[in-house]
């Protein structure tokens, strides 16, 4: 793996932890679009200095994807997040376990990945990194979803979950680019919605104090 691409994935990794222990729904979304940017900067500067240097119809289209999936993770996606604080509340709470023993499993679960990581063979080494920090950054964002009551918060952490996988698809056929960015827009716009209701009808997007989850 390349130093660029591993310190880009280091970064979008610790981002990922980092929001495990937002207290606010918004710097949660921040985090989200910060690891959005941090996970497609490589592929989208690499795209721009190959339609740069070949200046032809395929380095364009290449360029064009790359460009669409970083801008509907980092800034569409988040937007529309926003728009669901904007109509409910920005809730401030803490992880239903505990900042202490999360921090405890962000930790153990990082070790647990570089041992596996660094005991591979050496030859399997570059192949598997990528793979052990998605999986990685694909794991802090499930403590997100199921350490919180916060149901925006939650929504976010699917995206970020969505956002790890973004490395290991990106060699997915180009025609199927638009159907997957089309699907995560729609799902995330559709969560946000039914949010909105939901607060309105409850005054709360805590989902364990939606009246129709208890019963």
């Amino acid at each position: 793996m390349e130093i660029l691409s591993a310190i880009t994935l280091v970064v979008a990794a610790l981002i990922t932890a980092l929001g495990c222990f937002a207290e606010s729904t918004r710097r949660t979304i921040i985090l989200l679009s910060v690891q959005a940017i941090a996970i497609g900067s490589v592929t989208l500067v690499r795209c721009l200095i190959d339609l740069i240097i070949g200046l032809n119809v395929e380095a364009l289209i290449h360029f064009f994807i790359a460009f669409a999936e970083w801008f509907s993770a980092a800034v569409v996606v988040p937007l529309i997040l926003y728009w669901g604080v904007v109509k409910t509340e920005n809730v401030v709470d803490a992880p239903i376990v505990g900042a202490r023993r999360l921090a405890i499993l962000v930790i153990s679960t990082a070790i647990l990945y570089m041992f596996l990581w660094i005991f591979q063979p050496q030859i399997l080494q570059e192949e598997i990194a990528t793979l052990s920090f998605c999986m990685l950054m694909f794991s802090f964002s499930v403590f997100l979803m199921v350490t919180r009551r916060d149901s925006l918060k939650i929504l976010t952490g699917l995206n970020m979950a969505e956002n790890s996988l973004y490395p290991l698809l990106a060699e997915i056929p180009i025609m199927l680019v638009p159907f997957i960015l089309t699907l995560m827009i729609f799902v995330t716009a559709i969560g946000t919605y039914i949010i909105v209701e939901a607060y309105r009808d409850h005054g709360t997007t805590l989902v364990d104090r939606w009246r129709w989850l208890g019963n």
